[in-house]
């Protein structure tokens, strides 16, 4: 992970980069639920049920994923990453893209018609196996490297202790 020291305090590039990801997410969802939420007020405002009624899973699920999504920004913004492994950190923002993103495809599924909503959820589901994927990839790749590093260790390992085993003895 690289870093940089700034007047004696170690910076961690990957964290700016996770916390400015964090934050266009919670910028985003601040813009995207109200207007979500005007809109569904509007369209359900001279129907004879609530939203509530209507569409109970929906909503339940909607709420579900938007506590989900402020329980893990909690989480993040009171440890700071830089002390979570980075696996742990990894799956928190995966959390927090995953909760907020399901939240507003609940939402969003409102405002259409009833044959549309499968496609919004199909979308949904596609853009996080796609983050999903690249979270397995990266840990993968550190898997892979720290099996490589022990690899190379214990073969060095094998070598030096050939080389002592197999070294003629000399008189003294």
């Amino acid at each position: 992970m690289p870093t940089s020291n700034v007047n004696g305090l170690g910076i961690n590039h990957q964290h700016h980069h996770n916390s400015t990801a964090s934050n266009s997410i919670l910028s985003l969802l601040n813009l995207i639920l109200p207007v979500l939420l005007v809109l569904i007020d509007f369209k359900f405002k001279n129907e004879p049920t609530s939203v509530f009624q209507t569409h109970p899973i929906t909503i339940k699920v909607g709420v579900a994923n938007l506590l989900a999504f402020a329980l893990a920004f909690e989480i993040e913004f009171t440890f700071h990453p830089c002390y979570l492994s980075t696996t742990c950190a990894a799956l928190l923002r995966t959390t927090i893209l995953f909760c907020g993103s399901l939240s507003v495809a609940s939402l969003s599924s409102l405002l259409f018609s009833d044959a549309w909503r499968p496609l919004i959820y199909l979308m949904y589901a596609l853009l996080s196996l796609i983050n999903l994927h690249g979270l397995v990839r990266e840990w993968c790749g550190r898997v892979h490297h720290g099996i490589m590093e022990k690899l190379q260790t214990v073969c060095t390992g094998i070598q030096q202790w050939y080389v002592r085993r197999s070294a003629p003895l000399l008189p003294l």
